[in-house]
């Protein structure tokens, strides 16, 4: 208890030492901090927050950082965020240079919506799905050089200290020279993703070749992991995947060294040990895919463009898709973009998407399961993906996307997305409301029913206390199939995450 009160004193000496600025992204110069004071909840449990964001920006340059003390109901600061030398790097919140877009631009931090091309590859990839539970530092960094060309390009990764999930993209405008009607506004580009090692969303800090959430011995400090959540951890569970089996490898070794005889006969038909380093995880499972597209600007007025696009791709070792014909047009407070598709099976859209942190790998009965593996499932299919987007003075904006494909025995293929954010000025103290909702590769939209595989669920709502200070409600919900009968129920397939709090910036 007198370590919360100390905190709460330190973080209301930082408040009032803090000097007034606008947001700190906005400014040219200077010190800002914002943060939070509430409460955020993570499955069943349920921590007091203080979470700081001191940020200093100069010129083009912009550093900030993310302290944020999770404490329980005892007191006691979450030791598993403090415990390790890159847990101080994860406070890094970004280091910025320059604006995308620009001759040199790079930043270090969180991404929420990262794309590639036209969308094939990578579409709206978030590093911060799973946070603050895990926390990945990400680095982006580009160029685009004023040669004739007009030579571009960027790299990306998801986590500076692991440099698992990579991407790439190079482009020029080929035909700028020749000085060709529409031609010659032409862009033609090349990229790549990859995911060196999909069981990377399961942490393995002993190093022995077994994620953390399946080890019966981490053989380290803070365990727990407990995979079947029946409330005993892993470490002292007889039954760790909760099939009323005796399975721990540490019950066998110690029964045969203490009663042998026990093992030769009541236990031998009891344990079943399917714990198995190598059945769960074994080697890294790697996936990649590579891209070609083109961007052709065919009418550019001030209030009104039109251009056409394509896209093709190549999932390695699986299949390959392509966008063609695409089109976007921008008319007054209204984007829309609508394009064919074509897919051989084995191909996914938009592998890299926001959802792929959690999807990348599942633990599904008694085997973890690589998104590649449900490729093998998919079948060609052809359709079409059209999204639609209005911008109301920027008091409202909401987008709408989806997708609709068809092919024989075709399992996956529709998807829906939607947001919609309110900005209501001309309503006193509400400051933000926003609500976000998808369904990805599914077989049917379910309108009835928002909780399906696949599926997640965002909402944000913020009041205005005074012109810095914010009362804020966040709720999130994902879905995991766990047990692979297209369905969500029971423990575990719905994960929850909740904020309350007071969320200021000075």
């Amino acid at each position: 208890m007198k370590r919360f009160l100390l905190l709460i004193l330190l973080f209301l000496a930082l408040m009032l030492s803090a000097q007034e600025s606008d947001f700190p992204e906005q400014h040219k110069a200077g010190f800002g901090i914002g943060g939070m004071v509430g409460s955020v909840t993570f499955g069943s449990t349920t921590y007091s927050q203080i979470r700081l964001l001191p940020e200093l920006t100069y010129w083009k340059l912009g550093l900030g950082f993310d302290i944020d003390l999770l404490i329980d109901e005892e007191g006691n600061i979450r030791k598993e965020d403090w415990d390790e030398t890159t847990d101080l790097i994860n406070k890094i919140y970004y280091i910025r240079y320059a604006q995308k877009g620009e001759p040199l631009y790079a930043k270090v931090g969180g991404f929420t919506d990262y794309s590639l091309g036209h969308g094939l590859i990578m579409r709206d990839y978030s590093n911060m799905l799973l946070y603050p539970s895990q926390r990945n530092i990400g680095a982006m960094a580009g160029f685009n050089l004023p040669l004739p060309l007009k030579p571009g390009g960027e790299a990306f990764t998801s986590n500076v200290l692991k440099n698992e999930i990579l991407a790439a993209n190079a482009h020029f405008q080929p035909f700028v020279l020749a000085e060709i009607p529409v031609l010659s506004n032409m862009t033609l580009g090349v990229s790549a993703a990859s995911d060196r090692n999909q069981y990377g969303k399961y942490e393995d800090r002993d190093n022995d070749n077994i994620p953390d959430i399946l080890d019966p011995n981490p053989k380290r400090k803070n365990y727990v992991y407990d995979l079947d959540g029946d409330g005993i951890f892993n470490d002292s569970d007889l039954d760790i995947d909760g099939d009323n089996v005796l399975d721990s490898p540490w019950v066998n070794d110690y029964v045969a060294e203490n009663y042998p005889a026990l093992l030769d006969s009541t236990l031998a038909g009891l344990l079943d040990n399917q714990i198995d380093p190598l059945k769960f995880y074994g080697k890294n499972k790697d996936v990649a895919i590579y891209s070609v597209d083109y961007d052709l600007p065919l009418i550019q007025k001030e209030h009104f463009t039109l251009g056409h696009y394509a896209e093709y791709a190549q999932i390695k070792d699986y299949g390959s898709g392509f966008i063609f014909p695409g089109f976007y047009s921008r008319f007054l407070i209204f984007y829309a973009n609508l394009e064919f598709r074509k897919f051989t099976e084995n191909f996914l859209p938009g592998f890299f998407d926001n959802l792929y942190e959690d999807q990348r790998s599942n633990i599904v009965a008694d085997s973890i399961l690589t998104k590649d593996s449900i490729l093998n499932s998919v079948e060609d299919s052809f359709g079409w993906y059209g999204s639609l987007e209005a911008n109301l003075f920027n008091m409202l904006v909401a987008r709408v996307a989806y997708q609709d494909m068809y092919g024989d025995d075709l399992l996956t293929g529709k998807s829906l997305w939607a947001r919609a954010s309110i900005d209501p000025k001309i309503l006193p103290k509400i400051h933000e409301v926003c609500l976000c909702y998808s369904q990805t590769n599914v077989p049917y939209i379910s309108y009835k029913k928002l909780q399906t595989p696949s599926a997640q669920i965002e909402g944000k709502v913020s009041y205005a206390i005074s012109d810095n200070v914010f009362l804020i409600g966040r709720y999130s919900e994902r879905y995991v199939d766990l047990d692979g009968n297209n369905k969500i129920q029971g423990k575990g397939e719905t994960l929850v995450a909740t904020t309350v709090g007071v969320e200021f910036w000075f």
